[in-house]
């Protein structure tokens, strides 16, 4: 099968559209954190002088300020699972800027996918120590590198889908979690960089007023010279988990 219809039928082409979906119903409120993305990308690396730079988990680049990129940079890599049609469109005249597709689990979505399709009885053993992980960027060159919204995403479309198709009797095991983010981050702070990423959801329930909390990282992210941090008005319609209004701990980390 293709890599386009694994990525498909793995759930990201649905996730990729819910993303648009929700943004259309709450642009007002996610509007400062795309700003406050966008602008944590636009202040980092002003200590250097890279030429080129690869954006990991470009999607619709509503967080990613591509056209200030464009004038600052040589080469910029949009890199994402698949880029959403209308994307090729709008970045197509940009001489300096190239799509890629690539698989940011590090490997992870495409063997699970075959293990999947495997007939041999599969136990949890298999599914989180045998999967090995490589650059997927490998053949690229690029000076330094941004994790754009990405990193808690990537275990939890994965692991969506093997709990869908019955492997977990209630919930994935965190260690399968911690193994793909924890490459993530080990693969991208071998050079200099930028990560955003969620890490606590926050639920306020609408019956009871009462709060809860969830933490979405399953590994240490790296230690940087330049932080910010900002809570993310995710959801306030209930869609995201029914009967609660949704936030989003974000984390901003710049390293050298």
């Amino acid at each position: 099968m293709r890599y386009s219809q694994i990525m498909k039928r793995m759930g990201f082409r649905k996730d990729q559209e819910g993303i648009m979906n929700r943004y259309m119903r709450e642009k007002i409120h996610w509007d400062r954190h795309l700003e406050n993305t966008r602008n944590f990308i636009n202040r980092s690396f002003r200590d250097a002088n890279p030429k080129s730079v690869a954006v990991l988990g470009s999607g619709w680049l509503l967080d990613i300020p591509v056209n200030e990129m464009s004038k600052r940079f040589e080469k910029i890599y949009l890199v994402d699972v698949l880029h959403p049609h209308q994307i090729r469109k709008r970045v197509g005249h940009i001489d300096n800027v190239e799509l890629v597709e690539a698989d940011l689990t590090g490997g992870a979505v495409e063997q699970l996918w075959q293990y999947t399709r495997d007939k041999t009885p599969l136990s949890e053993e298999r599914f989180t120590h045998d999967v090995m992980f490589f650059n997927p960027l490998a053949n690229l060159e690029y000076d330094v590198i941004i994790s754009a919204n990405l990193l808690n995403q990537l275990d939890i479309i994965v692991c969506d889908f093997l709990m869908k198709k019955g492997y977990f009797q209630q919930q994935a095991p965190d260690h399968l979690r911690s193994r793909i983010q924890a490459f993530h981050i080990e693969w991208i702070k071998q050079t200099p960089g930028c990560l955003i990423t969620d890490t606590l959801e926050i639920n306020l329930h609408d019956n009871t007023g009462e709060k809860s909390v969830k933490s979405l990282l399953y590994a240490e992210l790296p230690e940087g010279f330049r932080t910010e941090q900002w809570i993310w008005e995710f959801d306030t319609h209930g869609t995201y988990n029914e009967g609660s209004t949704t936030s989003m701990q974000v984390q901003a980390i710049e390293w050298h």
